[in-house]
């Protein structure tokens, strides 16, 4: 069966979330959803706030939707890596290091939001991670990723050929969705059986305006459409945030 899955997902165990863990799986299942890939920030938990964490996400899920839950651990340098589906606190501190850590306890590691720092990252960073975020909606904005994304990627590969695309919601609060959605075909919806899925690479990331697989082989005329439909964009949010700080 097709399934469609979130990723990167915030709830009010993380000090900026907005919704509950209930909250988040009502939300998410209207909206279409199998699954959520939840990474609370690691500053926020302590062993207790893990247990609530696991029990909580386990009690919203059943056969038809399922409650990943994982730490988003912040590291040296304001490296923020999502250990997908891990719920052990690291103490580890080292963004190359992390990621292994993440590995031993199941998990899949991804670099979160590397366009904040200009997708700017060392290659012993990029071959720590298993992937990257291509697309993060709560930094890069709604609808299409950045255009600078599909350059920086094709880059990031130079130091890691494994390393894969991602799009993640960085979901904190409701206005601030946007459907985009990794998509896979699974026998039955389960946790090893999404991560299988994510390590192989046997996912799509599925929008309205735009699709790539994990590799983000784009042709030159795809990376020029990108462009041209993104770059309007990106005045349109600088105008905006503009606005809202003269505002505010």
């Amino acid at each position: 069966m097709r399934i469609r899955g979130a990723l990167h997902i915030h709830s009010i165990l993380s000090h900026d979330g907005t919704m509950t863990i209930a909250e988040l799986a009502s939300w998410y299942r209207n909206k279409g959803y199998q699954f959520i890939a939840i990474g609370e920030h690691s500053q926020d938990l302590d062993e207790a706030a893990v247990e609530v964490l696991k029990k909580q996400s386990a009690e919203n899920s059943d056969g038809k939707f399922l409650i990943i839950p994982g730490i988003e651990f912040t590291c040296r340098g304001g490296i923020h890596i999502f250990g997908m589906g891990v719920t052990h606190l690291i103490k580890e501190l080292d963004p190359t290091v992390v990621p292994a850590g993440i590995r031993e306890h199941d998990g899949f590691a991804i670099l979160a939001h590397p366009g904040k720092s200009h997708w700017e990252c060392s290659p012993e960073l990029l071959r720590a991670v298993d992937a990257a975020e291509i697309w993060n909606v709560g930094y890069d904005g709604k609808y299409l990723p950045p255009f600078t994304a599909m350059g920086a990627f094709r880059k990031m590969r130079q130091a890691n050929s494994k390393l894969m695309a991602v799009a993640g919601h960085d979901f904190h609060r409701k206005p601030g969705f946007y459907d985009v959605a990794i998509e896979m075909n699974v026998d039955a919806l389960g946790r090893e059986t999404i991560l299988d899925c994510m390590r192989e690479g046997a996912y799509r990331i599925q929008s309205r305006y735009f699709h790539a697989d994990p590799n983000s082989q784009f042709s030159g005329a795809q990376s020029a459409w990108l462009y041209l439909i993104s770059r309007p964009l990106v005045v349109v949010r600088k105008a905006r945030n503009a606005f809202l700080r003269w505002s505010t």
